[in-house]
């Protein structure tokens, strides 16, 4: 019976290592303007995200929403963020 209960914790444990350690984004910048701090990213955390931007005309296009381009006459660019701070 002990045999068996430290086999299932040493699972769960394995587990828990494996999400903790999984190739994401667990730091991000927030804010706007030119105040930005460093937070733990709050929804998603255990997944990549996207950034989508406004990029010069060259850049290739997303499927981002376009007002923000179409204002600055550029286009949409976007980039899968999944590493500590990737959207500085």
């Amino acid at each position: 019976m002990l045999y068996s209960f430290l086999i299932s914790l040493s699972t769960i444990l394995l587990l828990f290592l494996i999400l903790q350690n999984s190739n994401s984004a667990k730091h991000c910048y927030s804010g706007q303007n030119k105040r930005y701090i460093q937070k733990q990213c709050s929804s998603g955390s255990l997944a990549p995200f996207v950034l989508r931007t406004c990029a010069p005309k060259s850049a290739a296009k997303c499927n981002a929403g376009s007002r923000i381009c179409l204002f600055s006459k550029g286009k949409q660019n976007c980039e899968v963020c999944n590493q500590d701070f990737c959207n500085e």
